[in-house]
């Protein structure tokens, strides 16, 4: 190492994350809150669709986005879609609450997305070639989200 040059210091090693329920990692402010958001993302697409809008929580939504082709599935997925709001806007960085704006956090709710527009599939679509279409369509929009997602939640 060149004299004058600094110190490398070495980081941490990163803690070791479930992919469960992101409520065990670090607590907000507010740990009521947390477990209340975290509730609210483990529920079903239908449970999510019923649950009362209250404070501190922000609801806005804007439905889903659509990749090219796959405009039949933005009403199919929209409560899916918007539960994965529900999570952007509330754990993510651009946001008022900030809840938990890692990238660990960002994975969980794009999984959780996954999870339900997959749910929604299974719901709806017996017929097998209808089924497997829609699943690939979520695949689509989970996609999207994992790689051009990062600017909407950090």
């Amino acid at each position: 190492m060149p004299t004058g040059a600094p110190a490398k210091v070495l980081a941490a090693p990163a803690p070791v994350v479930s992919a469960a329920t992101p409520a065990a990692r670090e607590a907000p402010a507010d740990p009521a809150i947390r477990a209340e958001a975290d509730r609210l993302m483990e529920l079903t697409y239908r449970e999510f669709a019923a649950v009362r809008h209250s404070p501190p929580f922000n609801w806005t939504t804007d439905g889903c986005s659509v990749p090219t082709g796959l405009f039949p599935y933005r009403e199919v997925f929209r409560p899916a879609c918007v539960q994965h709001d529900f999570g952007y806007r509330n754990y993510g960085g651009n946001h008022e609450l900030g809840l938990d704006p890692t990238r660990a956090t960002k994975n969980w709710i794009d999984s959780r997305f996954r999870t339900e527009m997959r749910r929604i599939c299974d719901d709806r679509y017996s017929a097998a070639g209808r089924h497997r279409n829609c699943r690939r369509a979520a695949d689509t929009y989970y996609t999207g989200v994992r790689i051009g997602g990062d600017k909407a939640f950090f």
